[in-house]
């Protein structure tokens, strides 16, 4: 069955998405004859001692990667819930069931010709979360949905703590996509701790982790597991003793799973129309298939195709978009 026929066919599983967010202002940097800038460029510039660079704005949009995984979800069609921190208007454009548990962070998106830069200031309730402000919002019912999307681990100081209060939750749970963040701002012995969290989670829901080659390879260090893509994810996995550790890349997304490993090659874009964003789509992409009880080889196909969607096209695909774009578009090679 191809894609367009499954997301066809595809229910509306009910999916909870969690718990940051942020006020996004883009900005793309100029070199002085107002054209787009190289990162290299930049930074060179920067290195020599150069201190004046040009800017445009280009908006201000609601994120975080709760945020961008709920608008995912929203367009395939998932029964969404999101609990984040979105005390300001600019989430007022979200058409999703939204519960807000705080101010959101500031993020100042400096865009590149080949990349881009963030630069975030956390709020203090981001910085103080804990599980209890997510009891305290209603949203302990909803770590019950079909498929719980649980993002950037690693900018929320208490997260650890929080999984393992949901791992003790009675009951069974149903899809747990755990995607982590930029893990390199935490500590060896965080990373550890999160691993640790990951195989508590494991008694109660059907845990995957999402995370890009950077993030797994840190993550995989920091339980004594190296080698290779294949080798980290795999062994990341039987250490964490969950259902699968994916690594969602620009080539490809691979997935260390219970029945072995499954390789699916990304599709080519034409251009970037964004550089940050993607990967969230993706984790909401595979938490919705899995919900829907696909396989790994075509879950991991329409999480590429929702990632590689909106990096191309700066929209979230909705199902139409995606099964078009999936039949239409050539897809890359990968080692």
């Amino acid at each position: 069955m191809d894609l367009a026929a499954r997301l066809a066919d595809a229910p509306s599983p009910t999916m909870t998405l969690l718990p940051d967010g942020s006020v996004d202002r883009r900005f793309g940097v100029l070199d002085r004859r107002h054209a787009p800038e190289s990162r290299a460029a930049f930074v060179e510039q920067l290195s020599g001692g150069q201190r004046s660079f040009v800017t445009e704005r280009r908006g201000v949009e609601p994120g975080g990667q709760a945020v961008n995984a709920a608008m995912q979800a929203r367009e395939l069609g998932a029964d969404a819930e999101l609990y984040g921190h979105l005390d300001h208007d600019v989430f007022g454009v979200l058409e999703v069931d939204a519960t807000s548990m705080g101010g959101p962070a500031a993020v100042n998106v400096y865009e590149f010709e080949d990349s881009a830069m963030m630069l975030t200031t956390e709020s203090t309730d981001i910085r103080s979360w804990t599980y209890d402000d997510l009891a305290a919002a209603g949203g302990e019912p909803a770590l019950d949905a079909d498929a719980v999307v649980w993002t950037n681990w690693a900018s929320l100081a208490n997260t650890t703590d929080a999984l393992h209060r949901a791992a003790d939750r009675p009951g069974e749970g149903g899809v747990l996509v755990l995607d982590p963040g930029g893990v390199s701002v935490r500590t060896p012995d965080e990373r550890a701790g999160f691993v640790d969290a990951l195989d508590a989670l494991a008694g109660r829901y059907d845990v995957v982790l999402s995370a890009n080659d950077d993030e797994l390879g840190a993550l995989a260090s920091a339980v004594g597991v190296e080698g290779s893509v294949v080798e980290r994810a795999r062994g990341l996995r039987e250490t964490a003793d969950i259902a699968g550790v994916v690594m969602h890349g620009e080539a490809r997304a691979v997935a260390a799973t219970r029945d072995g490993v499954a390789a699916v090659p990304n599709f080519e874009t034409a251009g970037v129309s964004r550089f940050t964003g993607g990967g969230d789509r993706f984790s909401a992409a595979l938490a919705f298939a899995r919900a829907c009880e696909w396989p790994w080889k075509p879950s991991l196909a329409l999480a590429n195709a929702a990632a590689s969607y909106y990096v191309g096209t700066g929209s979230t695909g909705d199902r139409d978009d995606l099964a078009a774009y999936a039949a239409d578009a050539a897809v890359l090679g990968g080692d």
